[in-house]
Order: C-alpha cells, then structure tokens, then sequence
C-alpha cells in the first residue's frame, strides 16, 4: 500500500518530542577548503593553499544520526566513545550545542576520536584523511555502554538506532546485546551496519543497508530490482529482521518485510548536490517514524523524503520537519513513495 500524502503529513508532524537512544561509532567530520596554486614539485599531486578562515567541523557517524534526530525535534541521548583529545572534546561540543544529551558518551584513552578530514578546493574534493582505531571496543568499555544502555531503556526510549562504521562499536557483542535489551523492553531497534557485522544484527527492527552494501552482504552483484528483492528477503530472513531497506541512490529505495513482500519506491526527483551523510538522514527519519507509529512502508516513503531534501544542500547535513513538509508538498497527490 502507498501512502497518501496526508497520512505521511500526520507522521511528520509526530516525529517530534520522540526519545531516541543512539549507539554507535562517533567521528568528527572536518572541511578545509582552500584553492589549488600548482602541483607539487616532490610528487605529480596539487598543492591545496589553505584558507585558514575557511575550516569547518561537525558530527559525522552517529553523532550525524543524533544530530539528524535533533533537527527533526526527538529527545535524543547519544551512546559511544571518544579518545582523550581535543577532536573528542570539540565533537562533544559540537554536540551540545545541538542538544544532545553527551553524558553517554565515554573517553577512552587507548584510542583516538576518529576524524574525516576533507580537503576541498574549487568546490570539489581534493582528499580525504581519516584518522581512527577500528580494533574492538575494550571489554569494560562495552560493558559501561551496555549499562548505560539498560539504564536508559528503563527509564523510557522510543528507539534505539545503532550506527555501525565499522570503528569498533560492533566489532564484539554489544550491538547483539543491545538489541536483546531493546526486544525485553519492546522497542524498537534499527541499524545501519557496515557488512563484515551484519550478522550481529539479528533480530533488529528494521536494517538499512545501500546497494553496494548489499551487494557486500550477499557476496553477489544485484543488477536489478527483482535480484535485490531476493538477496534482500534472503538476508532479512536469516538475521530474523522485522524489515530491510536498501537504498539505492536516484533509483529510489526497496524494502523488504516477512513473507516476501516488497515495496520499491522512486527517489525524490531533485538536484543533488552533495550526498554525504544522505543514509544517516534517511536511518534517522526511518527510525523516527516507526516510533511515531508509522507502519515499515510509511517510514521508508518518510526516509526516501529525508534522503532527497538533504542531497540538496553540500556537506554533512540535516533536515528539519518543515523541509519534509516541502518535500511532501512538492510531490503530485498521484506520485508512488
């Protein structure tokens, strides 16, 4: 069943005031922008001059999903680990300042804050350089976020998102423990794991994974919609899922519920700009929309709103409600989610 406009409208209106819990690996995403003055005389690589009043940071993995939750109005509590550096401490500001409650988020000096820097010059992207530990988290330290964790449920969350990087924070059995506590406490938990940890997943709400991603997850190449559909209830089978989305860039996204039963819906038709952090936007406001009480199909038309007003805007960014509200009002009443 498609979703009407109206009911989606209902939903968004809903999103805020939820309680949401998010678990996962925490990074700090920071742009230096410069121009290219020539190339380098020690190696055939451009020479970036570096505009010193031109450098930017913001949350980046789970601290883009909590800040992603913050914009579209939920309660927000963020569960994760920093190093004992000042990128750790700017990224705690940084979250702060959008309202996130930090006080779940631990420092561990056996590893530093993960940080992506872009450079960019031109308006393009010149190089990337990440800076990360990516060896599971220690045992005591997973142990304190699991309490942490339990604690929260107790006190009352609507959902629970885990954001898999690949840094660590599924690399041993907290991700599976979490989402056990969440099924006790019924609540939902969703994912948006990397593939070599998919399979600590099991039994998650809903899971969100990207063509590529999928394509990692079942080992095959997906040419078409009828073979991801298969690799699709192939995989949400054996992890016991209530759901799988893929996403699928300007094809739109495809998702998966038990029976075998499918709903592909196109992308929203917009100029994209710049597709970073574009699947924390549409995992937030999935996540969000099933706390609200939307049915999988009504959240994934939402996610699939969320994902096509944020590639318009450049860099690690957010939606907020009224720029769902637009996206909704610019689809004809006709138009499939």
């Amino acid at each position: 069943m498609i979703p009407s406009k109206e009911r989606l409208a209902e939903l968004i209106g809903r999103l805020g005031g939820r309680r949401a819990l998010v678990l996962g690996d925490l990074m700090l995403d920071e742009y230096v922008t410069g121009v290219v003055s020539r190339i380098s005389p020690e190696a055939p690589v451009p020479v970036v001059e570096v505009d010193l009043d031109r450098h930017t940071d913001t949350p980046g993995g789970a601290g883009n999903v909590a800040h992603n939750l913050r914009a579209l109005g939920a309660e927000v509590r963020v569960l994760g680990v920093v190093g004992a550096d000042a990128p750790g401490e700017v990224l705690r500001r940084r979250l702060d300042d959008t309202g996130v409650d930090t006080s779940g988020v631990l420092v561990d000096d056996t590893r530093p804050t993960t940080v992506k820097t872009r450079i960019i010059a031109h308006s393009q992207q010149v190089v990337r350089v990440d800076r990360e530990c990516r060896e599971p988290l220690a045992d005591d330290v997973a142990g304190r976020l699991l309490a942490l964790l339990e604690e929260q449920l107790a006190r009352g969350a609507d959902a629970l998102l885990i954001s898999d990087y690949d840094k660590g924070i599924a690399r041993g059995t907290l991700a599976e423990a979490a989402i056990r506590a969440c099924a006790r406490r019924r609540v939902p938990a969703t994912a948006n794991p990397k593939p070599p940890n998919l399979g600590r997943f099991q039994g998650a709400a809903v899971v969100v994974l990207n063509h590529l991603e999928a394509e990692a997850a079942c080992g095959c190449r997906l040419r078409d919609e009828g073979e991801i559909r298969a690799a699709a209830e192939a995989l949400r089978a054996r992890l016991d899922l209530g759901a799988l989305l893929v996403t699928r860039g300007a094809l739109g996204t495809l998702l998966v519920e038990p029976g075998g039963v499918a709903h592909a819906s196109p992308a929203v038709p917009v100029p994209v700009y710049d597709v970073v952090g574009a699947g924390d936007t549409a995992f937030s406001a999935l996540t969000l929309a099933l706390a609200a009480g939307a049915a999988p199909v009504e959240a994934a038309a939402l996610a699939n709103l969320a994902g096509g007003a944020v590639v318009r805007k450049a860099g690690t960014a957010v939606v907020g409600p009224e720029e769902l509200r637009e996206m909704l009002g610019g689809r004809a009443g006709g138009d499939e989610w």
